[in-house]
């Protein structure tokens, strides 16, 4: 059994991508959108470190809420790693729609989470410190980018599998989803 994503080095895990039989798109997917979040928790947590003004417990509560994105998003990764594997054990069992909800809900569930990270972001963009503004806005920028990734891998796998029941249940999720990466403002410059 090969190693969660999660405990690979990066090296090891880039490798891994490369060189599968199947795309892992959902597993990178995921970890981008975790080193993302971290990387906007970092800079939440060093303008709270420094912060001189009111407010360092509402800075507390969003770097709480980042940890557990980042959680959530690396426990995603770790689990669509190994999803196909469980699509086909599913499918071989004679439950193909239950395998293919698997790979519909992940991609919903890590949209919604990088999209719910990147608003924590931008409504911190107020009290962001000088120094890491920048940093804070890169982050926004792969979050959005990674919450529109796995929207197109839901859409991507509503487009192979057109099953009526499966386009019921996930077509609603993923048009809400495209309206709430619609609502996000990452920037266009840093200088501007």
């Amino acid at each position: 059994m090969e190693p969660a994503v999660t405990t690979q080095t990066v090296f090891d895990f880039v490798q891994g991508v490369s060189q599968r039989r199947h795309a892992m798109a959902g597993a990178v997917i995921a970890l981008s959108a975790g080193q993302a979040a971290a990387l906007g928790q970092a800079c939440v947590q060093i303008s709270s470190d420094e912060e001189l003004n009111p407010g360092p417990q509402s800075s507390e509560s969003v770097i709480e809420r980042l940890s557990q994105i980042n959680m959530e998003l690396l426990q995603w990764s770790d689990r669509d790693a190994t999803a196909i594997a469980e699509y086909v054990a599913l499918r071989e069992a004679g439950n193909t729609l239950a395998g293919q909800e698997l790979l519909c809900s992940a991609p919903a569930e890590v949209c919604q989470i990088a999209i719910e990270a990147a608003k924590i972001l931008q409504d911190f963009r107020p009290l962001v410190l000088e120094k890491v503004r920048d940093d804070l806005e890169i982050a926004i920028s792969l979050l959005t980018g990674a919450a529109q990734a796995a929207m197109l891998l839901l859409d991507s796998n509503l487009r192979i599998w057109p099953d009526p029941v499966l386009g019921a249940q996930f077509e609603p999720i993923l048009g809400e989803l495209i309206t709430e990466i619609g609502h996000l403002r990452p920037v266009t410059r840093i200088r501007i």
